[in-house]
């Protein structure tokens, strides 16, 4: 993949690039490295916080993720999927969303300063006020950082990702033991979500090479907008669904149960996590290269979510299977109870990878108006079911999200079928081998756990023992999306030997 560097052209880029099979590779190579080691890393930090912290800090984070979630979303306003979704643009259109984002970040950071004590009172937690003032900060550096971020996306070069974002995942993990270590508490999360987008920003600014060239032009803001603007209300209907949960959590209960449900939550959304990048960095740039020929639109779509259902439903419904050994061994004793809304979490999960495919084909079409529409659908739906559940407690709550999460495939694919002719029957139908494999070797898991004494060994066995059949008959079947994924690994190292060659 070439690289880019320097400041962009004075007009349009016109980048020259291999072809889209190879571009889709190298990027879905690269991003798979970047997430998994990124999350990788703050998946071994949370496991260690969680034994030096209580459930009662990480609660007190998660109310407030409500209100810089949706502050985030309002800093970024759409404007970085519609730099993506363009394909080419003028430094005009990226110093004008530079400008835009880093003013709304700081109004909106400010706004979060004078609120605090009222969401402190809202909570009933005095501790959020000078919580909530300190953590303001990652608005207006998300924001410092959303041009350099979305050119490396559009670019799909996502190498220069993967450095950004697994040194500020070390640095910031490295902060935030330390000062757990040292007695801080609560501090020690705050701190790392600061200095992970701090370090993170200032890294992709040195990769990206990008620098605000252009003037402030209300043109480009209202071409921009009008594509980024569906995009913004999408993300706020689903940040408001997504963070419901906690506020309910938070507001009727106490911070320990919010705590106790935001590790299972964090835990099943480790694999979702990486998925979801995976597929939402490489899918909206890559679908939308295609966008106008529909055949080779639907058959890339119809590829990609056949191999990575294969993946990921598999690992889903296992962490459903393992969920209290699975916690006690990573967290210890005290978070078991948080063992039940996991495997409900997971399940729900377990079609992720449907509803994100879903939109990127949409959304790669300039269809953003279609996009709304159907998160306003799904998101209201969620909304009223987490809200109907929520005076019977965080299990009531994970099973409003499974409900709501199976309604969102049908909702997510109905523009699908009218814009490609592949709707949500046809999308589960392709998938009928992988529930039928995954049925199979859950249920030899199950066999060895329930004849078993409970501990780690055990639970090892039977994940190796699912995971093993599992291939075995994926290999046996002759599984098209097994050869699918094996054909992309012969296509990375093919590029390996070529680029070591060179």
């Amino acid at each position: 993949m070439p690289r880019f560097s320097g400041p962009p052209l004075k007009n349009h880029r016109y980048d020259v690039m291999p072809s889209l099979a190879a571009r889709a590779t190298s990027a879905a190579w690269w991003s798979t490295l970047e997430i998994l080691a990124r999350y990788g890393v703050q998946f071994l930090v949370m496991v260690v916080l969680a034994r030096l912290l209580t459930p009662g800090d990480f609660g007190l984070i998660a109310m407030l993720l409500v209100f810089t979630s949706i502050g985030t979303l309002l800093v970024d306003s759409g404007f970085g999927a519609a730099l993506i979704q363009r394909q080419h643009t003028t430094v005009d259109d990226e110093t004008t969303v530079f400008i835009f984002t880093l003013c709304i970040g700081i109004v909106t950071a400010g706004i979060l300063v004078l609120t605090a004590p009222a969401i402190a009172a809202f909570f009933n937690q005095p501790k959020l006020v000078d919580l909530t003032r300190v953590m303001a900060l990652v608005l207006p550096l998300g924001a410092f950082a959303a041009v350099p971020d979305a050119l490396l996306t559009m670019r799909l070069n996502f190498k220069a990702r993967a450095r950004a974002e697994v040194v500020a995942s070390l640095c910031s993990g490295a902060v935030a033991v330390i000062l757990a270590l040292r007695g801080f508490g609560v501090w020690s999360l705050a701190w790392q979500s600061i200095v992970s987008i701090g370090v993170r920003g200032l890294l992709l600014w040195v990769y990206s090479g990008w620098r605000p060239q252009g003037r402030y032009r209300g043109t480009s803001f209202r071409s921009l907008f009008g594509f980024g603007g569906y995009m913004l209300l999408t993300g706020l209907l689903n940040a408001a669904a997504g963070r419901l949960q906690s506020l309910w959590i938070g507001k009727l209960f106490d911070a320990s149960t919010l705590g106790l449900y935001t590790i299972a939550q964090n835990t099943q959304q480790a694999p979702a996590s990486l998925i979801d990048g995976i597929l939402k960095r490489v899918g909206l740039p890559v679908f939308s290269t295609i966008a106008q020929d529909q055949a080779k639109l639907r058959s890339a779509f119809r590829t990609s979510l056949r191999m990575v259902m294969f993946l990921f439903f598999p690992c889903m419904v296992g962490i459903a299977l393992v969920a209290k050994p699975l916690i006690e061994l990573l967290y210890g004793t005290r978070w078991v109870p948080a063992a039940p809304i996991l495997s409900i979490l997971s399940l729900s999960a377990a079609l992720w990878p449907i509803h994100v495919l879903n939109l990127a084909a949409i959304g790669a079409q300039g269809r953003s108006d279609l996009l709304l529409r159907v998160e306003v659908v799904k998101q209201l739906a969620s909304i009223i079911l987490i809200t109907a559940s929520a005076h019977w407690g965080p299990i009531a709550i994970a099973w409003a999200v499974f409900v709501s999460g199976f309604f969102g495939v049908a909702v997510n694919a109905y523009y699908s079928k009218k814009l490609l002719g592949y709707g949500a029957l046809m999308q589960l139908l392709d998938q009928t081998a992988t529930f039928a494999l995954s049925l199979v070797a859950a249920g030899v898991g199950w066999v060895i756990l329930h004849w078993t004494r409970p501990g780690p060994i055990p639970m090892l066995g039977a994940i190796a023992a699912a995971a093993a059949m599992y291939v075995l008959l994926a290999i046996l079947t002759r599984n098209a999306a097994l050869s699918g994924l094996l054909s992309v690994v012969q296509t990375l190292r093919n590029k390996s030997k070529g680029a070591a060659i060179l």
